[in-house]
């Protein structure tokens, strides 16, 4: 069996997916070692291509995931510890082994078993039986046996297996891929993907006066369980899709019992849908053009030779940073390599204050990611070299803070607040005002417009003995608008969500500006829901004029009239309602009086009364339609006065 092909290339992902080449020579057979929970990545993306040679690969092989000592127990192979040789003969009795001595003889035999003999002081004797050609039993003392052969093909299959399954049972979680090959490959590619810890990085911003050198670290892991030499060390910052999927385990189809009848009776036939695959082949992907590297910082020249930084570009969606020099990583180590080393120039040093953060500013490092790079999100220790003695050097410089790098694109302006500035105080306090500014008449409503401003007033105090400038963040609304007239301040930019405001403080001194904001809200009366006190208070304010006010007044008095006369028909229809109810039960006397005598007299009235009940019933209805005509006459007034107001 050849040794297996080195890795060669190590690209790893941010979300936690490592991709790995090998490439080399293979002459014969090799095999591949994973940790078991790898293999259901190995199994999705794992690809061997001859890229050199006459040679074939014949076949992908792996154990499947079962307990290698169950396995050999079901074949009675298992061997117990310290009872080796007698388990293998154990498990052999009754084929021909060839068994060598000491004393070079020969003994050849079908195994009967292994037998015990006490020997007095001398401890346990273990004597093999095995049946001689001649048909007699020969004893052979295990103590004195060299070797022992298997004459059969089965034995010797089983030895085979027996091997094979114990060396995958002390294999311990890793797990075997045998790569079949047939014929000899100069150069044989394998590439697959496996789970690995993210990639990180972390920066060093050494500050000088208006630049900055920015030193970008990457932080990898070794991945997989083995010794990495020179390997190419891509760190990329896409995130191409990736899932799980087990496919390591074997997954059984679900098949219905049946029991057979008694006369062999007919079972009805089920055919399942039919899964299969054609070999493809895969095209060798080319590698991208990869931009120039980034300029190396002057500071930190000594530190890090050129070709030891990363060559940084765009790899199709994505951006890597690609080490320069060949990496090596033990097993089960971590490293922190060079990526980017560059100068920026134009860094501004600024103090941001924002509203809620404590009273005093951050000290903000301002630049723009000219390094050539895409910054990922990672820690940055901020050195001030102004700290140190002047001298060249990253040593020279002194710790100043620490700040976030966002995840920053080329070109884009970061801003990395590493210190908060003591000597500089901010606070804001905040007036509220509302007022009425207009009254607009849609067709279901009067609409009454409010400007609602909200003054801020910032106050900056400085206890140092020069001037500085401050910049006043104040969150961003969306539905409102500055104030812009003399004497309140604007902002000089604004970001999705924050207005920035230039605050100049003398020092020793204290600055108050004011910052105003207005928003329009509306509030919605309905036609209905007109009172006269609302009337009066609009055209108190000159927002109605008397024209629209006297229209509007008529409008409300229709709609007051028909209110009470809707209020009317409420009370006409509940007297009608007790006169139906007295209907009923007078017609009810009626039925049990009878027509002669004193009954007779009493059944007179009785007709008498329901007659008046009925004719005042009649009135009611005739007063009920009289008045619900005059409601909708009421109201149609109403709405042709505000249709014709509207419409004005």
């Amino acid at each position: 069996m050849t040794s297996r092909p080195d890795v060669t290339r190590l690209v790893l992902f941010k979300h936690g997916i490592a991709y790995l080449e090998r490439s080399g020579p293979a002459d014969g057979d090799f095999e591949l070692s994973f940790r078991k929970g790898d293999m259901n990545d190995v199994l999705k993306s794992l690809s061997v291509g001859v890229v050199a040679g006459d040679a074939t690969v014949e076949a992908l092989a792996y154990e499947a995931p079962t307990d290698p000592d169950d396995e050999l127990a079901r074949r009675n192979l298992y061997l117990e510890p310290g009872e080796a040789l007698p388990g293998l003969l154990t498990a052999v009795r009754g084929r021909v082994v060839e068994v060598r001595t000491a004393d070079g003889v020969t003994h050849r035999g079908e195994v009967i078993g292994v037998d015990e003999s006490g020997t007095g002081t001398t401890g346990v004797r273990r004597l093999l039986a095995i049946r001689t050609d001649s048909a007699a039993v020969g004893l052979v003392d295990l103590a004195q046996v060299r070797s022992i052969g298997f004459a059969d093909d089965s034995s010797r299959s089983d030895l085979a297996y027996l091997i094979d399954r114990s060396r995958a049972a002390t294999a311990g979680e890793n797990r075997t891929v045998r790569v079949v090959v047939n014929g000899r490959a100069d150069r044989l590619d394998i590439s697959y993907v496996l789970a690995a810890p993210i990639w990180r990085i972390s920066y060093r911003l050494v500050r000088k006066q208006d630049s900055v050198t920015i030193i970008a670290m990457g932080i990898v892991h070794n991945p997989v369980d083995e010794d990495l030499t020179d390997v190419e060390l891509t760190l990329t910052t896409g995130q191409p899709v990736s899932f799980d999927i087990d496919l390591y385990n074997a997954r059984w189809a679900g098949r219905a019992l049946i029991e057979e009848a008694e006369r062999g009776g007919v079972v009805p036939t089920s055919y399942g849908q039919a899964y299969g695959g054609a070999d493809m082949d895969l095209p060798d992907a080319e590698l991208p053009v990869l931009e120039v590297p980034a300029p190396v910082g002057r500071l930190m020249a000594r530190s890090f030779a050129t070709e030891k930084l990363a060559v940084t570009g765009s790899a199709g969606e994505y951006f890597e940073y690609r080490v320069g020099v060949p990496v090596s990583l033990r097993r089960g180590t971590a490293a922190m390599v060079p990526l980017v080393v560059a100068d920026l120039d134009g860094v501004v040093t600024e103090r941001i204050w924002r509203d809620g953060s404590g009273p005093n500013p951050d000290i903000v490092l301002s630049f723009d990611n000219n390094s050539g790079a895409v910054l990922e999100e990672g820690p940055a220790v901020v050195y001030d070299a102004a700290a140190g003695d002047g001298a060249e050097g990253f040593g020279a410089a002194g710790y100043a803070g620490e700040a976030m790098m966002p995840y920053t694109t080329r070109g884009t302006h970061v801003r990395l607040g590493f210190a908060r500035d003591l000597s500089v105080r901010c606070g804001r306090s905040s007036t509220v005002n509302t007022v009425d500014t207009r009254l607009r008449l849609t067709a279901s409503a009067l609409v009454a417009e409010m400007r609602r401003d909200e003054i801020h007033t910032i106050r900056v105090e400085h206890d140092d003995d020069s001037e500085t400038e401050v910049i006043v963040e104040l969150p961003r609304n969306h539905d409102t608008t500055l104030i812009t007239r003399a004497g309140y301040l604007t902002p000089f930019e604004e970001t999705a969500d924050h207005r920035r405001f230039r605050v100049t403080v003398a020092g020793r001194g204290v600055t108050e500006v004011t910052v105003g904001e207005s928003r329009v809200l509306s509030r919605y009366t309905g036609y209905p829901d007109l009172t006269g006190p609302a009337l009066d208070e609009w055209l108190s304010q000159r927002l109605l004029d008397r024209t629209t006010f006297d229209e509007l007044s008529a409008v409300m008095a229709h709609r007051i009239r028909a209110r009470h006369l809707g209020d009317l028909v409420e009370q006409l229809e509940a007297e009608r309602e007790a006169v139906y109810t007295n209907q009923s039960r007078v017609a009810e006397q009626l039925k049990v009086l009878g027509e002669a005598g004193e009954e007779g007299r009493v059944r007179q009235r009785t007709v008498a009364s329901l007659v008046s009940l009925q004719d005042r019933e009649a009135a009611l209805d005739a007063e009920i339609d009289r008045t619900k005509a005059a409601v909708a006459a009421e109201l149609a007034a109403a709405e042709d006065q505000l249709a014709g107001l509207v419409r004005e």
